[in-house]
């Protein structure tokens, strides 16, 4: 039955919601192995304790038991296998295609592929997913092909950089123990190869070097996180503080969106539940504070060092730690892609290994999502342009810079929180914005600029000023 569950869950994701149901099976695992889960749900359930907001505990405790359940239906997915599962991204693959079809019909081949309850993002992992249990999983020969070939036109067409990324560094990781994994790094290059000759609006994505605002969602839990750095502001809670940066308040699937749907009113005050910090590292740190932070290291870095020598294992857990550093790919409940996440652990947890280099481990995937900022703050740093003039008004304001051909400028307004204005300026040009569609209220209004550098963006200069709205 849980094969067939495995199967199913990739259509229908509510199927994952059984999962506290396999707590059991977490005694047959080693003392260590429970320490570690033990740790990981005190790193969660402690700083909610200390944090003044209500639901924190609640929504803290509902997490533990949820993420446990799922390791717990790992380790008994031990016995069956991940065989299921190919089946299951096969036919959510059919689903995407016929889904993107139905919305965009002929316009379908210049959008991003997309699917009722997945992003293309997400979407872009889960090719990324069948791509590797294709290449690793004894299917027949046909199905195999299938599932490849749809795994990576899935992958191709999402436009998914992080999905990419995920391929590429799962299949290096798995190289030490299973051969086929440089066949996976051949799919890789012959998607990038195939993406560089089409003319798609997807698949130039691959290509393209900005964050996609990235930059001030993780500006704006950094900055929750250092208001709070001990006890983060709660589970599920980090949404209400880094909202409206990229998206509204609230907001749907993007294939939803597109056809006209939005948050219905009764769903609104519930839209930050599900906006997260594009980076596992600053989720954990905005969330649950130091001690959320160490404890979901403790348990990645358990699920690695439990799945050495594992080559389809390895993979697929760094194919989710690497897009873990632009994305967050394993924050649930999801529909079902965060799950696999935690299945996955637990298959790794029942092999029995001995935790060596735990603690390596850990410092590992700390550093691997830290790269992204390390990266960021090692760039050379060009001069500084120099204020021109700035005129900041309760409807909106100009700012001028000189010496500041080719950067980019993004315009906040800060209040209980931060929400962008608009989206992003020629900063070599005077910038114009307006805040007419603020609600009323004192705001701190921040002109952010970025330097553009091969790999991303990093924030150079401020102009900041304070309104009454």
């Amino acid at each position: 039955m849980l094969g067939l569950a495995l199967a199913l869950a990739p259509l229908v994701p509510p199927l994952a919601l059984l999962a506290p149901l396999f707590l059991g099976r977490l005694k047959g695992l080693p003392p260590w192995a429970l320490g570690v889960l033990g740790l990981y749900a005190l790193s969660l359930l402690l700083p909610a304790l200390l944090t003044p907001e209500p639901l924190a505990f609640p929504l803290a405790l509902l997490r533990a038991v949820y993420v446990l359940g799922l390791v717990g239906a790992g380790v008994a997915l031990r016995e069956t296998g991940l065989k299921p599962l190919g089946y299951g991204l096969f036919l959510l693959y059919l689903s995407a295609f016929l889904a993107s079809f139905l919305a965009y019909g002929e316009g379908a081949a210049h959008q991003r592929l997309a699917h009722p309850f997945h992003s293309p993002v997400g979407l872009g992992l889960m090719g990324a997913l069948g791509v590797f249990l294709a290449l690793h999983l004894p299917y027949p020969l046909p199905f195999r092909l299938l599932l490849g070939t749809l795994g990576g036109a899935v992958l191709l067409l999402s436009g998914s950089r992080g999905g990419m990324l995920g391929l590429f560094l799962g299949a290096l990781g798995g190289l030490p123990f299973r051969k086929r994994s440089l066949l996976a790094l051949g799919v890789g290059m012959g998607l990038l190869l195939l993406a560089f000759t089409l003319e798609n609006l997807a698949t130039e994505r691959f290509f393209q070097t900005g964050l996609s605002g990235r930059e001030g969602v993780w500006l704006a839990a950094y900055e929750a996180f250092r208001a709070h750095p001990w006890t983060g502001v709660g589970p599920y809670l980090l949404g209400e503080r880094i909202g409206e940066v990229l998206f509204p308040s609230c907001f749907l699937f993007p294939l939803l969106e597109a056809k006209g749907l939005s948050c219905p009113e009764w769903l609104k005050p519930f839209g930050g539940f599900w906006t997260f910090a594009h980076n596992h590292l600053l989720q954990a740190l905005g969330e649950s504070g130091l001690l959320g932070a160490l404890g979901l290291a403790l348990l990645v870095g358990a699920f690695l060092v439990a799945s050495l020598g594992d080559g389809l294992l390895f993979s697929l857990l760094l194919a989710f730690l690497a897009m873990g550093a632009v994305d967050n790919p394993f924050s649930v409940p999801s529909p079902l892609r965060g799950e696999i996440f935690f299945l996955l652990g637990g298959m790794a947890l029942a092999r029995g290994r001995t935790p060596k280099g735990l603690g390596l481990a850990a410092g590992g995937v700390v550093l691997l999502w830290t790269l992204p900022f390390l990266y960021l703050a090692t760039r050379p740093e060009p001069p500084p342009p120099a204020l021109r003039y700035a005129a900041l008004g309760r409807e909106g304001g100009v700012v001028a810079l000189e010496g500041a051909e080719g950067y980019r400028a993004q315009v906040w307004a800060c209040g209980e929180g931060c929400r962008r204005v608009g989206w992003v300026w020629d900063a070599g040009r005077p910038i114009h914005f307006s805040l007419q569609d603020l609600p009323p209220g004192r705001y701190r209004i921040r002109v952010l600029l970025f330097t553009h550098h091969r790999l991303g963006e990093r924030f150079l200069f401020e102009v900041a000023g304070e309104v009454e709205r």
